[in-house]
């Protein structure tokens, strides 16, 4: 009778592989995206001094955070699930429009409960983190669609890492810590559910663009 044992070991090594390189990617991602930033906006300064740099890293930010992980997580996503390179759009421009549409909704819900700044209350501030990883994964849902099973469980995944991120960074990103906190904390979670869906045997782990 064939041993599975090594056949067994080889798939927990090869997961556990993807999701160190998965939560490192991600993190460097966000890294490398604010170095991007820091030089696009010391750039602007130098070609217009009159630049208004936090103006224009309030409007660089997600834009320039979101690609740059979408780009790095697919590099890793590809060597798992072939034919995903949508994922750096959806990653890009699913994180603002799931931070736009969280963003209206809490807000709305806030002030309709007569409470003006709903970044200050903690209930409010999870929904908030809560609802950008719901949005966030509805937009990666199309990527993944037909290449594996159980994707219902895709936004469940989104939810709970985004609320472990709300409840490791707070209020505002004004340490280090946050900073690898925002790369870390969701690839945690979602590197988890990407090896859970990869199970599936429509999943196939061959490198594709």
């Amino acid at each position: 009778m064939d041993n599975p044992t090594p056949a067994l070991g080889r798939a927990r090594s090869a997961d556990r592989r993807f999701w160190l390189t998965w939560v490192a990617a991600s993190t460097a991602a966000i890294l490398l995206g604010f170095a991007l930033l820091y030089a696009g906006i010391l750039l602007a300064k130098i070609i217009v001094p009159s630049t208004n740099e936090d103006s224009l890293m309030s409007v660089l930010t997600f834009p320039v955070l979101a690609t740059v992980q979408g780009a790095l997580q697919w590099l890793v996503l590809r060597t798992r699930i072939p034919r995903t390179g949508w994922w750096v759009l959806a990653t890009g421009a699913g994180t603002l429009a799931a931070v736009a549409l969280a963003v209206g909704l809490v807000q709305a819900v806030s002030r309709a409960a007569g409470r003006d700044r709903f970044w200050e209350s903690w209930p409010d501030l999870l929904a908030l983190f809560g609802l950008i990883g719901l949005f966030l994964a509805l937009a990666q849902l199309p990527v993944l669609w037909r290449r594996v099973r159980g994707l219902a469980i895709w936004p469940l995944v989104g939810i709970v890492a985004w609320l472990a991120v709300g409840l490791v960074m707070g209020k505002s990103i004004d340490r280090t810590t946050d900073v690898l906190a925002l790369g870390a904390v969701p690839a945690a979670f979602t590197g988890l559910g990407l090896i859970w869906l990869t199970r599936s045997p429509r999943a196939r782990t061959v490198p594709s663009a």
